[in-house]
């Protein structure tokens, strides 16, 4: 019988990243102590009698945690240590082949990078694909070039829509994953069917940390909030979405809460931006500075993000606390304004939402129409023109599905979307299209 196996935390060996002082076998205890769940032995550069030496060892730690090891690429290797299974790459012995040697209860992995690639390993029976490679990444070669969540996320639907019950496809993820955005990726890559991935692999982030075991606890945290939070959102009633907001301004207005709330947005409205906040219940702190953002994410309940006066260097303070934001599970509402007006607010936005998990995306008819890759809508500089969407309620519960967050799309109608629920807000002013920057507060 083939061994239960929990893809999870998926840790992949690299002797090369080993900190001083340590040795592999140190490292590999201790990730499993602090919660990796299955193991692959990758040593690349190793002869055969020092593969097998340096696999045993390994394989006395993981039996006593009775955690799975996998050798990778090595069939040889596998056989004559009896390990529990193989991960094998696309240049690497067939599918076919490794399992007529290995036999039918040993666990085979397979890496893809295409949907091709995928729904052959699928239909040759492998137990799991390892899809990849998300970031950039220095510990292996690959052919194709870091496709991000997104580019995991086509992979894996398609592998899932040629999977054939009972037998579904399990899978993770490889490339630069790393604690702080771990959580984001699995989200992010969640199928539009609310299957999610079965986990992460992992490289760098543990064999090199200096506590590969407090390293591997901090993953498998971030992994359990996003399995908390990932897949299909809950319908809800308007009468239930009512409520809740009601309930949210009561206890701002009572002074029972006091949200500290960063942002970091453009010269025109900082002054409004702080005084709406204020006005609202909450405590703001505008702050963009890269040197701080790892203090004030400890603290912060939230964090606005608005592009209006783009500058380079305040893009790299967005970035650094976007990424400490998406460590502490706090949310970020991404105001991506102009968006489309020009190609490098384009690319900005793209890579912010690529690399960061976002929970609020708010903009007008033009900005939202940009990411959804419409031409009902355009940008004038900061303005939205056109006719008008013909389906607005369908653009923003497509934008909101395609990004995994909530889209706010303003104008004398806001619309509001999970991809689940879909809102119209109709309360407005005819002198907020008068005055600058009223979209922004």
């Amino acid at each position: 019988m083939k061994l239960e196996f929990d893809l999870s935390l998926y840790l992949v060996t690299d002797s090369t990243m080993v900190p001083a002082g340590k040795t592999l076998a140190e490292t590999v205890d201790q990730a499993i102590q602090g919660g990796v769940t299955i193991v692959q032995l990758r040593e690349k550069s190793a002869d055969t009698g020092d593969f097998i030496a340096t696999a045993r060892t390994v394989q006395s730690i993981t039996r006593k945690a009775r955690v799975p090891l996998l050798i990778n690429d090595r069939i040889d290797v596998a056989l004559a240590i009896d390990a529990d299974g193989v991960h094998i790459g696309q240049d690497d012995m067939p599918l076919s082949e490794a399992r007529r040697l290995l036999g039918p209860h040993k666990i085979i992995g397979v890496s893809v990078q295409t949907c091709e690639e995928a729904e052959i390993a699928v239909r040759g029976g492998a137990d799991y694909l390892g899809i990849g490679t998300c970031y950039s990444t220095n510990t292996k070669a690959v052919k194709v070039g870091p496709q991000g969540p997104a580019g995991i996320r086509a992979v894996w639907e398609h592998a899932l829509k040629v999977s054939e019950p009972p037998c579904k496809v399990r899978a993770v993820t490889i490339g630069g994953v790393n604690q702080y955005n771990v959580a984001h990726v699995l989200n992010y890559a969640c199928a539009v069917n609310g299957t999610c991935l079965d986990g992460v692999a992992i490289v760098s982030a543990i064999m090199t940390a200096p506590d590969p075991r407090l390293a591997a606890q901090g993953l498998q945290q971030q992994i359990n909030t996003a399995r908390q939070t990932s897949g299909l959102r809950p319908k809800y009633d308007i009468d239930h979405v009512s409520q809740q907001v009601a309930a949210v301004f009561a206890q701002s207005k009572a002074g029972s809460i006091t949200p500290l709330v960063q942002h970091i947005t453009n010269s025109v409205v900082i002054n409004d931006c702080a005084n709406a906040c204020l006005a609202l219940g909450g405590s703001p702190i505008m702050a963009a500075d890269v040197e701080e953002q790892a203090d004030l994410a400890q603290v912060v309940n939230a964090l606005v993000i608005n592009i209006g006066t783009l500058a380079t260097e305040q893009v790299a303070g967005m970035r650094e606390a976007m990424r400490h934001a998406n460590l502490h599970q706090t949310p970020i509402i991404l105001d991506p304004v102009a968006v489309g007006a020009t190609t490098h607010r384009m690319q900005v936005i793209d890579e912010m939402i690529r690399d960061f998990g976002i929970c609020v995306i708010k903009g007008n008819a033009g900005e939202i129409a940009a990411l959804a890759g419409s031409a009902e809508m355009k940008m004038r500089g900061v303005d939205a023109v056109g006719t008008g969407f013909a389906d607005p309620v369908a653009v923003v519960k497509q934008v909101a599905l395609c990004h995994r967050c909530v889209v706010v799309m303003t104008g004398v109608v806001d619309y509001v979307s999970d991809g689940t629920n879909t809102f119209a807000v109709r309360n407005g002013h005819k002198l907020q299209s008068v005055i600058t920057g009223s979209g922004c507060m």
